[in-house]
């Protein structure tokens, strides 16, 4: 696709900067993790809130974009070699935010590849178990009357708390300074 307005979801939610990276999302864990990349690195982006379900994540304009039908998504207008670039994934958006600043990811191939195994960490660990707990505790996984779920994920999300104590004892961040 050649520009913004070639993606179907620019029908439903246009670009008022079209030179801007497009942000589709909602402040959910996910959603939020692009939002903080984004005013770190401070690249400029336009911010679209997609409601969930049938006019939002489950919108045929959307499911172009990510045909996962979450948050987040973006369109990068300035791609590689300046073609646009749709990307969904909060941890793929998140190594491409980096690559593409330079900043966060070290271009030293062994520190790039221990930050890497973090994010995937998080994306892979943290954010579902602590995502069940939330669940099974406070929404509607509540009203389970078998609580085993519920101790299960909690147990595992102490399990993860203590890997990343152990990560941080004697340092302030998981790698280098953020």
């Amino acid at each position: 696709m050649s520009a913004l307005h070639d993606f179907p979801i620019s029908r439903h939610w246009p670009p008022v900067h079209p030179d801007r990276l497009q942000l589709y999302s909602v402040p959910t864990p996910n959603g939020v993790k692009v939002s903080i990349m984004l005013e770190e690195i401070g690249l400029p982006y336009e911010p679209h809130r997609i409601a969930f379900g049938e006019d939002g994540t489950a919108s045929a304009d959307f499911l172009s974009l990510n045909p996962n039908g979450k948050v987040p998504a973006i369109i990068d207008p300035d791609g590689p070699g300046g073609t646009p670039l749709a990307l969904w994934e909060s941890g793929a958006i998140l190594l491409y935010l980096a690559d593409k600043t330079g900043q966060y990811v070290d271009s030293d191939p062994a520190r790039r590849w221990q930050t890497i195994q973090w994010v995937f960490w998080q994306m892979s660990a943290v954010g579902p178990m602590f995502g069940q707990v939330g669940f099974f505790n406070r929404f509607a996984g509540r009203e389970f009357k078998d609580k085993r779920p519920l101790g299960r994920y909690v147990g595992e999300s102490k399990r993860l708390l203590g890997v990343l104590d152990r990560r941080l004892d004697g340092r302030d961040w998981i790698m280098d300074d953020y």
